[in-house]
């Protein structure tokens, strides 16, 4: 600022250079910005008034009219630019604050509650979108329940059944490894995990690996009649041609895998296969 006014003095009484007073004016209402471009602009049209008129006038009987006018006249613009970039500035602050809620509301109501996992309107959401879209690609679809968790409850109470979930949810979560896994909670103590590029065998793998951790975990189920301690069962099945499928018959077919892991005595994988 103090030397786009230095050049403007030195270099008078070019006229070119009068516009040359506008310059530090506007730069240092741009550079404090809110509030104290209002300020600043205001300031530094304060200092270009003088030497405006040093640029327009030798008249010494115009001297102190042409000194007001100019001090008057450039402090407004220099206010009047400050006022500017601090509405700017606010607007800009204002419209990421919005898309922040918009986002947070967002993921509120894409997320359950309890374990902080997809619930299943993202669930429903997300296997909406990839039906047709990968329909020259394997996906296999995984739906897990906690064996006997009604048991769970009555010996220990909802707040323990919470926990549970809780935990449940950590470990599975946990055993996914790939960013493209996708894990929700379905509904109670019913879990589904989405495993893009994955055939047969890799996802019976991972769902054997999932079942596994889970036993590890040791939470007590004394009146399980499975395992004195808490197990899943798990139904999962993989689709060659994943577009083939609507979505209700996808859900449909891994729901009946879950349905044969209970009726053949829970704590256990079932895997189907279409194509």
């Amino acid at each position: 600022m103090a030397i786009s006014w230095v050049i403007v003095y030195t270099f008078r009484p070019n006229t070119v250079t009068v516009h040359l007073y506008y310059f530090p004016i506007i730069l240092s209402a741009w550079f404090f910005k809110a509030p104290g471009g209002i300020i600043s602009g205001l300031l530094s049209g304060f200092l270009a008034g003088p030497f405006m008129m040093l640029e327009v006038t030798e008249n010494v009987n115009q001297l102190t009219v042409a000194w007001i006018i100019r001090l008057l006249f450039f402090s407004s613009l220099g206010a009047f630019v400050g006022l500017l970039f601090h509405r700017l500035q606010a607007h800009q602050i204002n419209m990421i604050q919005q898309n922040e809620r918009i986002i947070e509301q967002t993921n509120m109501a894409n997320t359950d509650s309890l374990t902080s996992i997809p619930n299943r309107r993202k669930f429903d959401q997300v296997l909406q979108e990839i039906v047709g879209e990968l329909s020259h690609k394997t996906t296999s679809l995984i739906i897990l329940d906690i064996d006997h968790f009604k048991q769970f409850n009555d010996s220990f109470g909802h707040p323990k059944g919470d926990e549970c979930l809780i935990e449940v949810a950590k470990t599975i979560q946990s055993t996914l490894k790939r960013p493209t896994d996708f894990f929700a909670r379905y509904g109670g103590e019913e879990f589904v995990v989405i495993l893009p590029n994955t055939d047969q065998k890799g996802a019976l793998k991972i769902a054997e690996s999932i079942r596994k951790k889970v036993a590890q975990l040791n939470i007590p189920n004394p009146n399980s009649r499975t395992k004195p301690f808490v197990t899943i069962s798990l139904g999962a099945e993989t689709f060659d041609k994943f577009s083939n499928f609507r979505k209700e018959e996808i859900l449909n077919r891994a729901d009946q895998a879950l349905y044969l892991a209970k009726s053949r005595g829970r704590n256990q994988v079932v895997q189907l296969t279409s194509s």
